[in-house]
Order: C-alpha cells, then structure tokens, then sequence
C-alpha cells in the first residue's frame, strides 16, 4: 500500500485567488454531479483519490482512480494535488 496524503482546505481561509481557482475548478468538472463512487479497482501503482466537498447544505464525495477517473475531475484532482503537496512543506 502506498503512501496516503490527506488534508482539508478551507476556502474561507486561502488566499482569494487561490479559493477563487479552486471555486473554478470544482465548477467546471461538475463535480457535485459525478458519481459518489467510481466502482473501478486500482491497478498496481495507480493513486486511487477520495475527495470530498462539503458546501454548505450540499457534501459530496467522489472515488476514482488514474484510469477511471473522468476527464472532466483531472484538472481538479490535479490542483488538489499541487496544493496538497505545496501545504505539506
């Protein structure tokens, strides 16, 4: 099993281009109307991602992998990520 990274953002309390930029990206991939659970297995060394946005009165959650993964989730799974690894420093 690989190395799990886990960690919560508040938009309230980025930098407003930041939270601005992710606002952006969580609208643009549809995210609150992409199925709560991808049913696809991961396959050996593959990152398997569980986001989940809570929005007020809506909360969301998302599974999927790197192969299963809509093309519509990549560009927000992808920021995610950057920002993950840039908070962890």
């Amino acid at each position: 099993m690989g190395q799990e990274m886990a960690i919560d953002f508040d938009l309230n309390e980025m930098p407003a281009d930041i939270s601005q930029r992710l606002q952006n990206l969580i609208a643009e991939s549809n995210f609150f109307a992409t199925p709560v659970v991808n049913e696809a297995l991961s396959r050996p060394d593959e990152f398997e991602y569980t986001v989940t946005i809570d929005a007020g009165n809506s909360m969301h959650t998302v599974r999927t992998t790197d192969t299963s993964m809509p093309e519509s989730l990549r560009p927000l799974i992808e920021g995610l990520t950057e920002l993950a690894k840039t908070s962890e420093k």
